[in-house]
């Protein structure tokens, strides 16, 4: 009986080299991917995913992108004890052509605010003006309307009248639920 003739000895010398090749193809396309090493994760461009003991999980990448939305969770920005993110939006707007009076309040829409278009009635506003504001103008108050989008601003002058050209002054706006 010739060993390397036998039927019994090639399938078996088949079935060893297949799996050997096997294992060693797909370990290497794993490692062309991703690296695990005890709790990190090293991504194919250098990115890592770490987790220690403590439950926190850390991305190490110049940004992170989470798609999708969380209508029953919070996502927690920074490693402050501080309450979660939940319905906030920011942006800025430029507001239309106005005439600012110390005698009269004087209101201006805001709409669709860039960044900002989900903004919905009843949010809370916070607005801070930008150096393109009047010096002798003043922003008194600012709220949501019942149109999406659309943020209501109330002016007043210090001294005098101001007239502000459309589309000259950008204000930044932060909405929260």
């Amino acid at each position: 009986m010739n060993l390397v003739n036998s039927d019994r000895m090639t399938k078996i010398i088949s079935v060893t080299l297949s799996v050997i090749f096997g294992v060693l193809f797909v370990s290497l396309v794993a490692n062309a991917v991703t690296t695990v090493s005890g709790t990190t994760v090293t991504l194919e461009n250098g990115e890592t995913i770490t987790n220690g003991t403590n439950g926190d999980i850390t991305f190490g990448a110049t940004n992170t992108v989470i798609a999708g939305t969380a209508s029953s969770s919070a996502i927690k920005v920074g490693d402050e004890n501080v309450p979660t993110i939940n319905g906030m939006a920011f942006g800025y707007c430029t507001i239309a052509a106005i005439d600012v009076s110390a005698a009269t309040t004087t209101y201006a829409m805001c709409v669709q605010p860039t960044d900002a278009a989900n903004v919905i009635s009843g949010d809370r506003i916070f607005v801070q003006a930008t150096s393109s504001l009047p010096v002798a103008t003043v922003i008194t108050a600012a709220s949501t309307t019942a149109t999406t989008g659309t943020i209501n601003l109330r002016f007043h002058a210090t001294t005098g009248a101001t007239a502000i050209a459309a589309n000259t002054v950008s204000v930044w706006i932060w909405a929260v639920r």
